[in-house]
Order: C-alpha cells, then sequence, then structure tokens
C-alpha cells in the first residue's frame, strides 16, 4: 500500500536534505535588507497594477513578494515545538506587512487613488473556496521546498496564493479611510495566511523534522549574531 510518505519522497535517512531544507527557509526569511526591500518593491508593483486593473503587474508582484518563507518558517518553528523559531519568524512577517501597509497607504496618498474604483479589491471574497485553495498552496510551497529539484515552481505557488494583493489593498484602502472595508480584506488577508501555515504545518508533520532540530536552532542563532 502506497504511504503518504513515500508518495512525497520524504525518508528518515534523508537527514542531509532535510537540513538543506530548514537552511533554506530559515535563509530566505531572514530579516535583512534585501528581504524587506523585496516587499517594499512587490507592494509598489502590485499596488500599480491594482491601480491599473493590470494582472500582469499584479502577478509580478506576486512573484516578487518573499512573503511565503516566514509563513513556512512559522509552521517550521510549531512541527518542532520551538517558540524562539516561531516568535522570530512571527516577528519578521508582521514587520513585513507593516512595511507594505505602509507604503501602499503612501501610494494612496500620493496618487490620490479611490480604492472602491480598484476592480480586483471588490473580487476578493470570504469563502471556504478562498481558504481550501489556500490550504492547498500552503501544501504545494512545502512539498515544493522539501524537493531541491521542485523550487522552480514556487513562482508560481506564488501566485496561487493570494497574499500580497490583499495586504497591498489594505493600504490603499486605509487611505480612503474605508474602516468596513479594511477590515474584510483584513480577514481575506489573515484567512489566506491562516490556511498556507496550516498546509506547512500538514507537510512537515510528516518529515519527523524534530531530528534536525538542532539545525534549525543553530541557524537561527547564526542569523542572530550575523544581524547584531
Amino acid at each position: 500500500m502506497l504511504k503518504f510518505k513515500e508518495i512525497i519522497g520524504i525518508k528518515n535517512g534523508e537527514q542531509e536534505n532535510k537540513k538543506n531544507f530548514v537552511s533554506s527557509i530559515i535563509n530566505s526569511s531572514a530579516p535583512k535588507t534585501d528581504f524587506y526591500l523585496m516587499v517594499c518593491l512587490s507592494t509598489l508593483i502590485t499596488a500599480l497594477g491594482l491601480v491599473s486593473n493590470n494582472i500582469a503587474l499584479v502577478i509580478a508582484g506576486m512573484i516578487v513578494a518573499p512573503l511565503l518563507s516566514p509563513i513556512l518558517a512559522m509552521s517550521l518553528g510549531t512541527i518542532i515545538f520551538n517558540f524562539k523559531v516561531f516568535l522570530r519568524s512571527i516577528k519578521i512577517f508582521i514587520l513585513a506587512t507593516l512595511f507594505s501597509i505602509i507604503f501602499s497607504t503612501l501610494i494612496g496618498f500620493i496618487f490620490n487613488i479611490n480604492s472602491l474604483d480598484i476592480m480586483l479589491i471588490r473580487k476578493m471574497e470570504i469563502s471556504w473556496l478562498s481558504f481550501t485553495i489556500s490550504i492547498i498552496a500552503g501544501i504545494t510551497a512545502s512539498y515544493a521546498w522539501t524537493r531541491p529539484n521542485s523550487k522552480d515552481y514556487l513562482s508560481g505557488i506564488a501566485i496561487a496564493v493570494t497574499i500580497i494583493p490583499p495586504l497591498t489593498s489594505l493600504g490603499l484602502i486605509l487611505s480612503n479611510i474605508e474602516f468596513e472595508l479594511f477590515i474584510y480584506i483584513l480577514k481575506f488577508f489573515l484567512m489566506n495566511v491562516w490556511g498556507i501555515f496550516l498546509g506547512g504545518l500538514l507537510v512537515f508533520s510528516f518529515m519527523n523534522l524534530y531530528r534536525v532540530k538542532k539545525r534549525i536552532i543553530k541557524e537561527v542563532n547564526r542569523e542572530e549574531k550575523e544581524l547584531q
């Protein structure tokens, strides 16, 4: 009988692959200047795409945004029961979202954008279908990250996961002081984040990551020393 571990190709002996995988997630979500710069640039691209109803620009912003990695790092910290790793990841994610909201709010003020006229914002709908899609995307992203040969698909996964468009929309809406719409899109954004987080938990729970827990903590400690 085919087992789930066999389907995703995770074996207890693949310790080196696991070490490389956890290092990749920690490094890609490191709170460095490049990380936050990419968040701001993706916000700018997405904001321009939203206000011009240009799907191509919105997709480009989704690909550039690096917000997938800190969410998966939160799943990683939860699975290994390490509060330090989880707290580190959630701090990075919160700071990145604040940067994005502030930046998009400034864009809204500068260009005097009416968020109610943005077609893509009106299409953001909280539903079980949207939530299911975010969970599936989280599972797919986690799986791709565990497989060295599958990372090329992450840009496509980033498009499927609706993270940066609603996040950018929050700033544009805030510039119009539309608090009711702001709360609704915030819920939509958090729903997608929660779905990705759960998808990561599901995949990582089958990986026996407690065996490389020391490697994960080592990577976080090394990151802290570099940032001091």
